[in-house]
């Protein structure tokens, strides 16, 4: 099981927002068993939410002064609860249970990479130029580039008989070329990335104009 840690950064939330945090951390932390000694303390975090809270009412008045004012008291917020958070993280030590009561908001997990799905959506459209079609289809998350085949030509058997692997980033458009005007083009699209590869798409055909 992965541990568990509380965000430190806060400078992309609103003030209504931070001041909301605050309110919830000093709420939930205060005679909280886990957390003895905090560092920097409540009150002191109390004190710098109301004067930020007041700071922020005056600049509903749209004082340029005012604002600036809220500004420096906003840093001096953050900059605490930055430090209370490092606290929090340090006491939990990755346990759930701990950095939960603490009221803080807590930090994504990392989502390990694995290999990226097939290709889907897949189509072929003519260019407007004779012996060429346009290929697009849905991006495949984590998928660093894709591998193409054409074929316009099949066996005995009927199947597609593939040429040479070719490889391009951009799922929106890729331009085939030197294809046989007349002929039926058949693609297949599997993505790739440092995990590995996806089993090949769909076949999908269209014909070369």
């Amino acid at each position: 099981m992965q541990n568990r840690y509380v965000k430190i950064a806060f400078d992309r939330i609103s003030d209504d927002a931070l001041i909301t945090l605050g309110q919830t951390v000093v709420t939930a932390m205060t005679d909280n068993p886990n957390f003895e000694t905090p560092t920097p303390t409540l009150v002191s975090i109390q004190e710098l939410m109301e004067d930020f809270q007041q700071k922020l009412s005056l600049t509903r008045k749209g004082s340029p002064l005012n604002t600036s004012e809220k500004n420096l008291s906003r840093q001096f917020l953050e900059s605490e609860l930055k430090k209370l958070a490092m606290y929090v993280n340090m006491v939990s030590d990755g346990a759930l249970h701990i950095v939960l009561s603490s009221g803080f908001p807590i930090r994504q997990q990392r989502s390990s990479m694995g290999i990226p799905a097939i290709p889907e959506r897949i189509r072929l459209s003519d260019t407007g130029q004779s012996g060429q079609l346009r290929m697009a289809f849905i991006a495949v998350k984590n998928a660093w580039e894709y591998e193409y085949c054409c074929a316009t030509e099949l066996d005995e058997s009927g199947s597609p008989m593939w040429g040479e692997i070719h490889s391009t980033t951009n799922s929106r458009f890729t331009v085939l070329t030197a294809l046989q005007p007349g002929s039926t083009c058949h693609v297949k699209i599997r993505s790739r990335n440092g995990k590995g590869v996806s089993d090949w798409s769909e076949i999908v055909r269209l014909i070369v104009r």
